[in-house]
């Protein structure tokens, strides 16, 4: 009867460590991968492209600092691998300017503010510096246009540009500007994740999104300048702006599944299973 008793306790013993088992995978359950949607704003800085020829360094493109925002909704597809579609706004101050800040004449390019739509495939926890830390890198696609719509411009590229001849510190520039086209768009961005418990968590993302075609492109049809000699120049100029741009923005996330919103309720105690807690044997033995 002692060795029956034995096995009970050994089996007995293997259930209950069975049933922690059970409890603690399904503690890693509520850490997998849910449907996420995240939201973020910042700065965005752009710089469009200038081709010269013949031209003075007085002539050049300026991209200034301006605000943007995105919205992501991401679903898991494996643990490691995720999917989402997102929507971005941004506002793209640049100009071309001739001169000095205080001495000179300045243009700005484009609506300035430009709308994307797109899907992102995302890598999750590529690096982990801490227990409430991980780090995501995403790669975006998307199709962009800006607000004011297609338009096209012939005619001086400074409006203060009224006279047929240039003048010293005023050039003679008339262009031809095409905008308002749309683009496709490719981009990367990190997301450095601090998780604040199961459901929330806090974002900063670093993102370079890149137009490939133009969307406003400006081509000089007559350029005439006087250089430090007093001379009258002749040259061209291409600027094109393709939307691109960087940012960094800081963000809040929200798991949406339902297993970021489960809680533990109710668990079981641990029971002691030591040879001295248990009861004594007093089934009396047979002979």
């Amino acid at each position: 009867m002692a060795t029956t008793t034995f096995t009970f306790d050994i089996l007995y013993r293997g259930l209950l460590g069975c049933g922690f088992l059970l409890l603690g995978s399904s503690g890693s359950a509520w850490a997998q991968r849910e449907v996420e949607l995240n939201i973020s704003g910042g700065v965005t800085l752009a710089h469009p492209t200038m081709e010269r020829q013949n031209i003075t360094r007085q002539f050049r493109t300026v991209g200034s600092f301006n605000t943007g925002a995105a919205l992501r909704l991401v679903v898991p597809l494996t643990e490691r691998l995720g999917i989402g579609v997102e929507e971005r706004v941004t506002g793209l101050p640049q100009s071309v300017r001739y001169g000095t800040r205080g001495n000179g004449f300045s243009k700005g390019i484009g609506d300035q503010t430009i709308h994307h739509s797109g899907i992102s495939l995302r890598l999750y926890d590529v690096w982990s510096p801490g227990p409430h830390w991980g780090l995501d890198l995403a790669l975006t696609g998307s199709y962009t246009w800006t607000y004011g719509g297609r338009y096209a411009y012939e005619g001086p590229l400074w409006y203060s540009d009224i006279s047929q001849l240039p003048q010293p510190g005023n050039p003679l520039v008339l262009v031809r500007n095409v905008g308002g086209r749309g683009t496709a768009m490719v981009g990367v961005e990190g997301l450095l994740r601090y998780e604040l418990g199961l459901r929330h968590m806090l974002l900063l993302t670093a993102t370079y999104q890149r137009g490939l075609s133009p969307l406003e492109e400006i081509n000089s049809t007559r350029l005439e300048y006087i250089d430090d000699n007093g001379t009258v120049q002749q040259g061209s100029l291409t600027i094109v702006s393709r939307g691109s741009y960087a940012t960094v923005q800081l963000g809040y996330g929200l798991r949406l599944g339902q297993l970021a919103g489960a809680t533990r309720r109710n668990p079981p105690p641990r029971y002691s299973l030591d040879p001295d807690d248990t009861d004594p044997d007093t089934t009396p033995e047979t002979e």
